[in-house]
């Protein structure tokens, strides 16, 4: 199925703005979450089918989507990704959204693994550092442009960002994101979790509801951290 998925979306790609892939098949966005999904399904294909050379295919598209993407003036001089381009092929400055900064990290760290080249981790740790630094409010916490009104897709975001950025301290190891991850999970316990352990949409704030994606989106946080508090609990008297 996921060699299904990639083939079909290998017919998005095209020569306007250079390259990359469609936001839908009516053509009209190219944007950041479609040719980083598209860039994370290559090279993990890759990861999975290359013995006997049979990935191959794989990792080319995946070097060629990053060429791209790099080149597309999506990453902003902050190193955050804005939304995607205009008509024009410009960066169209749009919200930098959380799960945009995330999904990339995984995918570069997969090529990271893939190739060894240094330069992909060195991407995502800019990406990573300038995210933890600029979409947060004034105590570290990760937020997104809207909050506290997110819609089902926005409710997702900030979940996919902690999942990848877990991805990306295993390969890298930063202090700085070990103690965001478990800041933030901190304070969802400590103020965004019901007396059931429903947890909700603004992780710095009161639990506001309980629904399937809050609740998914607040685990990727806690599992991103669990395994130092689980250290730090081995490591007491």
């Amino acid at each position: 199925m996921a060699k299904t998925i990639f083939d079909d979306l290998v017919g998005g790609w095209d020569d306007v703005c250079g390259g990359g892939l469609w936001w839908s098949k009516e053509r009209g966005y190219k944007n950041a979450i479609t040719n980083e999904l598209f860039l994370s399904i290559a090279a993990r294909l890759h990861q999975r089918t290359s013995a006997g050379g049979a990935g191959t295919v794989y990792l080319e598209w995946a070097e060629r989507e990053w060429e791209w993407f790099a080149a597309s003036g999506m990453i902003n001089e902050e190193s955050l990704i804005n939304d995607g381009l205009t008509t024009d092929c410009l960066n169209n400055g749009q919200t930098a959204w959380s799960y945009n900064q995330g999904v990339i990290l995984g995918a570069l760290t997969d090529l990271h693994s893939i190739t060894g080249d240094p330069a992909y981790l060195s991407q995502a740790e800019a990406i990573a550092d300038a995210a933890i630094r600029e979409l947060v409010t004034a105590d570290g916490i990760l937020t997104d442009a809207c909050e506290p009104d997110c819609d089902e897709n926005g409710a997702q975001f900030k979940g996919i960002f902690m999942r990848n950025l877990s991805a990306l301290y295993q390969a890298s190891a930063g202090p700085a994101y070990r103690d965001f991850m478990v800041e933030n999970a901190d304070s969802i316990f400590e103020n965004a979790t019901s007396e059931y352990g429903e947890i909700g949409l603004v992780w710095y704030a009161a639990f506001d509801r309980a629904d399937p994606i809050r609740q998914s989106s607040g685990l990727d946080a806690v599992n991103a951290a669990i395994r130092f508090t689980a250290t730090a609990a081995a490591q007491q008297p």
